[in-house]
């Protein structure tokens, strides 16, 4: 006899702003992806069922709120399509204990108000966990919504920094640790009089303020940060800005903005005959389509702190976090996709979060998820290893950050794990 379902899995119809995703995809995905999506260090996260056979039971419910439109698409349209691989995946394994995974997404339109909308609508049903995408703002707001009761949830922007023992948790790796290791890989260049151009927004002002943090430590004191300019993310020039710091001649430029906004920096450095300084920017512009969009404008080195997804699987040594990234790509580009962060910003918190109520059962609490996934060991996704705590709501550290360089057409390691220049690169 079935189990009956609570609110929070009962299926929702289609309506504005919103996709249900029951997990179908192609045979080839399927084939491609095997069992080795649920190779883990820790045999209770894993996307694997103990059922056999597809699910045919009555589906269980997960929400997301992703920014399917807007200035932060490029990074939401692709976490929607992640998560539906994943789904796809766990259905043809049996699902969530025989019961068929499907995900509920909507589109919040890159606005804080529109995620709030959907996402008090959710709470007001009880739903034991959300999907948060996909920009600091956005997070941001939607996380005031949470109690110490619910639901717990998982961010899908890096920048958000969950206090401890929080129902919130944040996606990919800590802007903490990306500005720790890329100016460790700066700093072994000798490229220590930098320059910084954030903007405005909740990205913006959290990338300074861990640039600032990290400026602290006395393994940096060398550098010196020679300005710092800001600029509003919906301004079409920032050429004034720029100048100031063409002025100051700095050996590398930090730029810390996503989406659309670095293109507005990028034009402004191309037209001011700026492409020659070495570039900074966050993981979250490490997508395909954007830097081919902005091929015309790309400084000559451009430099990305990310994940262990960005790497080669040959060049990965952790067996489990390969078996991920293996899979992980299948499905990516067997949805037409190239891997990136904006693929594993949601294909990370859905592993772990679907290894938690196959441990825990299909009407696991808020409190009994968060307890879960505080207490993750070595747990293996595509961004590293998780090992996370009442205080640690992240999971991963600095030692799972590899500075990549933009080539043109693919992200190559120019560091290792840390950032540490690779003896054998050229680059900087």
């Amino acid at each position: 006899m079935e189990m009956k379902m609570g609110s929070a899995l009962v299926a929702r119809k289609w309506g504005k702003g919103r996709i249900v995703l029951l997990g179908v995809a192609s045979a080839a995905v399927l084939a491609a992806c095997g069992s080795s999506s649920s190779s883990s260090t820790n045999s209770g996260a894993t996307t694997t069922s103990s059922a056999k056979g597809a699910a045919s039971g009555t589906p269980y419910v997960m929400h997301a709120i992703v920014s399917q439109t807007g200035a932060a698409s490029f990074l939401g349209s692709r976490e929607a399509k992640a998560l539906q691989g994943l789904a796809a995946l766990v259905n043809t394994q049996g699902g969530i204990d025989g019961h068929p995974l499907q995900i509920d997404i909507q589109d919040n339109q890159s606005t804080p108000s529109t995620a709030v909308s959907y996402a008090t609508s959710l709470v007001s049903a009880n739903v034991p966990l959300i999907f948060n995408g996909s920009i600091v703002a956005v997070d941001a707001a939607v996380d005031s919504l949470a109690t110490s009761n619910g639901p717990f949830i998982y961010d899908l922007s890096p920048g958000t920094h969950p206090k401890p023992g929080s129902m919130i948790f944040s996606a990919g790796i800590s802007t903490k640790f990306d500005a720790q290791a890329y100016l460790t890989y700066l700093k072994a260049k000798g490229l220590t009089r930098i320059a910084a151009i954030t903007s405005t927004d909740g990205s913006g002002v959290d990338g300074f303020n861990q640039l600032q943090t990290a400026l602290k430590d006395p393994q940096f004191s060398s550098f010196k940060l020679l300005t710092h300019q800001t600029f509003d993310p919906t301004a079409v020039s920032v050429t004034s800005q720029l100048s100031v710091i063409k002025a100051q001649n700095p050996q590398a430029l930090i730029i810390w903005t996503t989406g659309t906004p670095l293109g507005t920096v990028l034009q402004g450095m191309s037209s001011l005959g700026m492409e020659n300084i070495p570039t900074v920017t966050t993981d979250g512009n490490a997508a395909y389509s954007e830097l081919t969009h902005f091929a015309s404008i790309m400084p000559k080195t451009l430099y990305f702190p990310t994940g262990m997804l960005y790497l080669p699987p040959s060049d990965i040594q952790n067996a489990a976090v390969k078996a991920k990234v293996q899979a992980f790509d299948t499905v990516v580009q067997a949805a037409g996709g190239h891997p990136g962060d904006a693929w594993g910003l949601s294909w990370d918190p859905a592993q772990l979060l679907i290894g938690a109520i196959q441990k825990l059962g299909i009407h696991a609490t808020a409190s009994q998820i968060l307890n879960y996934m505080q207490n993750l060991h070595n747990v293996a996704g595509v961004f590293g290893i998780y090992n996370t705590s009442t205080s640690n709501h992240r999971g991963l550290s600095v030692q799972d950050v590899t500075i990549t360089k933009w080539n043109g057409s693919s992200f190559t390691p120019v560091s290792a794990l840390g950032g540490a220049p690779l003896s054998s690169s050229s680059a900087g």
